[in-house]
């Protein structure tokens, strides 16, 4: 009877079942979070890819570094350059200038060599010309401080009042005239010129003793070189005369007593 009964199966157990979907739910939900080791690979991606991009920022800085260097020296090779064509350029100016100065200065000494020689032929041409006027007046003499009368003829004023003081020879008179404004309150000098060159040197050589006490006295007639050259000379003149040398002016210079000029210190 017993064997006979046929054993129900084992009903499942509703318990048993939750559990396990929950066992299921469970693993599935575990497989969808990141693990440890998928958060460990994800993190070497990211340092990866940070990486590549240092990597490329390098390299792009690196291009950009060579790029530069290369741009300065190639603009320091222009400079260079072009400095090198300006010290070429100047070098030829200076070069050039110096030989233009070289010309200029051999132009200036010849100029110089010219002038001297010029300067040489005026003095000789001035001393001509001074030895000329000087035999111009060769006739000649002046009358100092004879006072100035109305309507006054100076050949008369003179053969009255001045050649009656030389009367040991005839001096024959070729003309007579006044000549400048005066000057140091002085009346205007009386220039005479004589027929002859013997009828002047008798009055020049004759005036100290003739004119003793006059208030006029008698001067050669000289060029204003000549004048100049007296002029000059005179207070060492005085000297030596208060020392008992006497000294003449003719032909220019102060002579002794032999004719020869005379040096001064």
């Amino acid at each position: 009877m017993a064997s006979s009964r046929k054993k129900n199966p084992t009903p499942p157990v509703r318990g048993s079942q939750t559990s396990t979907t929950r066992s299921v739910a469970a693993r599935a939900r575990t497989a969808q979070q990141p693990t440890m080791m998928d958060y460990t690979l994800s993190q070497g991606d990211a340092d990866g890819q940070s990486a590549d991009s240092w990597k490329s920022v390098l390299e792009a800085f690196k291009v950009s570094f060579e790029q530069t260097i290369k741009d300065f020296q190639n603009s320091f090779q222009r400079l260079e350059s072009e400095i090198a064509k300006s010290i070429d350029f100047e070098s030829k100016r200076i070069d050039e200038i110096e030989s233009k100065m070289a010309d200029k200065e051999r132009e200036c000494n010849e100029l110089t060599l010219k002038v001297a020689h010029l300067e040489t032929s005026l003095h000789d041409t001035q001393a001509d010309i001074n030895k000329l006027e000087r035999m111009s007046r060769r006739y000649n003499f002046r009358v100092v401080g004879l006072p100035v009368e109305d309507r006054e003829n100076c050949g008369e004023l003179v053969r009255e009042k001045v050649l009656p003081l030389f009367p040991d020879e005839e001096v024959f008179i070729e003309r007579c005239r006044r000549e400048g404004r005066g000057s140091e309150g002085r009346p205007p000098h009386i220039l005479v010129r004589c027929l002859s060159f013997e009828s002047k040197l008798f009055i020049m050589r004759h005036r100290r003793t003739a004119l003793a006490g006059q208030s006029f006295f008698i001067v050669d007639d000289l060029t204003q070189v000549d004048l100049a050259e007296k002029r000059r000379w005179a207070a060492q003149v005085k000297v030596l005369y208060d020392q008992g040398t006497r000294l003449r002016f003719s032909g220019g210079r102060w002579r002794d007593s032999s004719g020869r000029p005379a040096v001064f210190p």
